[in-house]
């Protein structure tokens, strides 16, 4: 068990928010996770959306160790975790999935961090990946922010699971764009990325659940566009002053990606037509997540891509 740090009214404030809907299964050990940190300036909010599966009677059993919990119908995960972010008063805020963990020491060593440079807009480390039966996976994701990496790659290096925000900084941005499902954090990275500075901490700071009811493997097709919609809400922002360059990489990343998911989906003609969007972005990209798929369907797509050549050169286009 985690020792017990001495109470510190000095210590900053850290709100740890949990969405959760029907994820009994994994629920207390989440919430224990948590609790047994032993960090003494912690608020920990539930969000629960209405479940009916016994999770409403494991949050009462610790409701007494809560700052706040409530069960009620909510219109997806991204509201829940706004709604929580809205009562948090914590200097770092975050979010911890219902089927996810933080690893012992955690909140104390981001709490750490957070105090040699305020300013800082995030901190996140590593996080562990995990079966459904809780067994390591010997597999860890999360690396160092780089808004205009994470841009042209359509990638995301930040472990949601081990990320703490600065809830002012988090206030000036604006909160989770609700009308995303499945990238709702790397929109929030960019937006946070491109006002302030993070901190990358090499350090599993939490487990992440990989099993087949995960949105992460049942909804994956859904970034896709959500990447897309993303990198153009960026381009748009003039205040980045992005060049047009990194403005064309950034989509062809983006439809590389949707070519990439619609390619595993067995889409042929919706990959076909993303990636030939993507190569007429940036064709020096070759497609970006999609390139390992074109040797099959190089051919097509290049033949589409001279013939968009040819009349633009035609029509003497830019």
């Amino acid at each position: 068990m985690t020792s017990i740090i001495p109470n510190n009214n000095q210590l900053l404030t850290i709100s740890i928010i949990t969405p959760s809907y029907n994820q009994a299964r994994f629920l207390e050990e989440t919430i224990l996770s948590v609790l047994q940190q032993g960090y003494p300036n912690l608020e920990y909010i539930i969000m629960d959306g209405g479940s009916t599966d016994g999770s409403v009677e494991i949050i009462k059993k610790y409701a007494h160790r809560l700052t706040y919990w409530e069960s009620k119908t909510d219109r997806g995960q991204s509201h829940a975790i706004n709604k929580g972010f809205k009562i948090a008063t914590g200097e770092l805020v975050a979010w911890l999935n219902s089927d996810d963990l933080l690893t012992p020491g955690a909140l104390q060593e981001a709490a750490e961090i957070y105090n040699e440079d305020p300013s800082l807009g995030f901190i996140h480390g590593i996080s562990e990946l995990i079966d459904e039966n809780g067994n390591s996976q010997y597999q860890h994701f999360g690396s160092e922010f780089d808004l205009i990496e994470n841009l042209i790659t359509s990638q995301n290096t930040v472990a949601q699971q081990s990320t703490f925000i600065n809830r002012q900084c988090l206030e000036s941005i604006g909160f989770l764009d609700e009308s995303l499902h499945m990238s709702m954090d790397w929109d929030l990275w960019l937006r946070l990325g491109a006002r302030y500075s993070s901190r990358f901490v090499p350090k599993v700071w939490s487990k992440t659940r990989h099993w087949p009811m995960t949105k992460t493997k049942s909804q994956l097709l859904s970034s896709g566009d959500e990447h897309i919609r993303i990198a153009k809400k960026l381009i748009e922002d003039k205040e980045l002053k992005l060049s047009k360059e990194i403005e064309r990489k950034a989509l062809a990343a983006g439809y590389g990606r949707k070519a990439f998911l619609e390619f595993q989906e067995g889409h042929r003609n919706a990959f076909k037509a993303c990636l030939v969007r993507s190569l007429l972005y940036s064709p020096k990209m070759k497609g970006g997540m999609a390139k390992k798929l074109m040797e099959s369907d190089a051919p097509v797509v290049y033949i589409l891509l001279e013939k968009y050549r040819s009349l633009r050169r035609l029509f003497n286009c830019s």
